[in-house]
């Protein structure tokens, strides 16, 4: 009978036949070898279960109905075997020591629900950086711990860069199936609302940014953010007093805010108008979020 593995890694894909490949060869190519990986393809309509039989035992390829990202990552952490789960997009590729360092650190931590690292572009620097986490921020982290505020403030996590506790993934019901952009956040703040979680000052994967990001839907992102941020204060009343009434309403109201842009780009008037009040219902003394609501309702008029 085959030994449970230690990790099991989790690739759910959708028409990513381009990029798969390479995605799958960077997680085979771990120094770090006490591992299975599961690849689910949630619908694929182009060549993606070719590559996967081509791939024998080394993968095991689950298939679904098209069911969006977060039900196929659930779909196949419920056939994982092992203790940490290891989330990969099919789009991005992991370092050689990806697997080693954070599964290194979850043996020196059992204690953690989760820990992460950094992760670099893949097209080299964006925001004037190469790595997803600054650098200042990053040293931050590892000294100082991973708090609460981190997560909320600036949606650090990269799932693609952690290991997460099965049995915590498990107890949280894991990925929230009606989200398809901010799962990632979602679960990243309930984990810290219940377990603790490490940060580790290492880049240990690579980001592809392309056309096809499902991040890239703006509108979708932002609706989906402002859904996360409430699910979080309904569920966790006290995430409320740690992060602080102002915190919570900055955050909420700026995401009003570029909602209202964004649909007053696009011709969607009334909804842009609705989006702006929601951000001064929730800071009514923003300059600029008045300035846009006179003005949008002059330009009404």
């Amino acid at each position: 009978m085959p030994q449970q593995p230690a990790v099991s890694v989790v690739i759910a894909t959708y028409n990513r036949a381009n990029f798969l490949r390479e995605t799958i060869e960077s997680v085979l190519n771990q120094r770090f070898k006490d591992f299975e990986l599961i690849v689910v393809d949630d619908g694929s309509t182009d060549e993606t279960r070719q590559i996967l039989t081509a791939y024998g035992s080394k993968v095991r390829p689950i298939y679904q109905a098209n069911r969006g990202p977060s039900a196929a990552r659930n779909f196949g952490v419920r056939h994982a075997q092992g203790s940490w789960i290891a989330i990969q997009d099919s789009d991005d590729l992991c370092a050689p020591n990806h697997l080693e360092v954070l599964h290194r650190n979850t043996q020196a931590h059992p204690e953690c629900g989760m820990v992460f690292a950094n992760g670099k572009y893949l097209g080299g620097p964006e925001h004037n950086r190469d790595e997803i986490i600054p650098t200042k921020k990053s040293h931050a982290l590892a000294v100082q711990g991973v708090r609460l505020e981190n997560i909320f403030d600036k949606s650090i996590v990269r799932l693609q860069a952690s290991l997460i506790s099965k049995a915590a993934y498990d107890a949280l019901g894991g990925h929230d199936e009606s989200l398809r952009v901010c799962m990632d956040l979602d679960l990243a703040l309930r984990l810290c609302m219940n377990y603790r979680v490490r940060y580790i000052d290492e880049s240990l994967f690579y980001y592809r940014k392309h056309e096809g990001n499902i991040g890239r839907n703006e509108e979708l992102r932002l609706t989906e953010n402002i859904r996360v941020i409430e699910k979080l204060l309904h569920h966790y009343p006290e995430a409320r007093k740690i992060l602080g009434e102002g915190k919570v309403s900055r955050r909420l109201a700026y995401r009003y805010y570029r909602l209202a842009k964004g649909r007053w780009k696009r011709g969607r008037y009334e909804e842009a108008r609705q989006a702006i009040g929601a951000a001064l219902s929730l800071r009514p003394y923003a300059a600029k979020y008045r300035f846009y609501q006179l003005r949008w309702q002059y330009l009404a008029r």
